[in-house]
């Protein structure tokens, strides 16, 4: 059976949780993105974006959670990321990630211990998480493209543990597409170039921006 939650619902428990335990930034936020698959709502992310810092906390009706904080350089790429994986069962698994002009350096604590890892870049590196559609807005953004081109960049992917090679090509000034080893994100833009919504290649998941009441 798959995991089926209305939005209302989804969005209750989300309330409650964020009521009951503090969030990663302690800022309210300001917007947030839908996850749908058909009828269904798959999850939720919330997000809050200033000059300085991005949070993030998503939610999936899977029981799975994710917080999200990233400290932002003054030309808006990522500097430092702290991110935690909380499991339904209540396992927690916490990521920081460094990220220099050559070096992208990682420790990732768990249940089992901590474990480090660095890997050279010879292009720019940024954190990158498929489900949070808020760390894709701030890359398309970063990227800064004219139609028509597009960018590499080297990824610290956050749920595969791992390094890739991620692309972002502007094809329209409406229109952007990320894509990496096994995603595919299309997006539509808005014209200061926030995801309006988009769709999830492959997992037939759609995603739409909306604001916090």
């Amino acid at each position: 059976m798959p995991n089926r939650i209305s939005s209302i619902a989804l969005s209750s428990l989300i309330i409650a949780g964020v009521t009951g335990t503090p969030t990663t930034s302690q800022q309210a936020p300001s917007s947030k993105f839908v996850i749908t698959k058909g009828k269904d709502t798959v999850g939720i992310e919330l997000f809050f974006r200033d000059a300085a810092t991005l949070s993030s906390e998503i939610h999936l009706a899977t029981g799975l959670r994710w917080q999200i904080t990233a400290s932002l350089r003054p030309d808006s790429s990522v500097d430092h990321l702290e991110a935690t994986r909380l499991t339904r069962q209540g396992v927690s698994t916490g990521v920081t990630v460094d990220f220099g002009d050559t070096l992208v350096s990682a420790t990732i604590m768990g249940p089992g211990g901590s474990e480090h890892a660095e890997a050279t870049t010879h292009a720019k590196a940024a954190p990158f998480l498929a489900i949070s559609f808020a760390l894709v807005e701030q890359l398309v953004q970063v990227s800064h493209l004219g139609n028509g081109k597009s960018a590499k960049w080297t990824v610290a992917r956050l749920g595969a543990g791992d390094t890739a090679t991620l692309t972002v090509s502007r094809f329209h000034p409406d229109s952007a597409l990320v894509s990496t080893t096994d995603v595919e994100l299309r997006l539509a833009l808005s014209k200061q170039g926030e995801i309006l919504g988009g769709r999830y290649v492959g997992q037939e998941w759609t995603f739409e921006r909306r604001r916090v009441p």
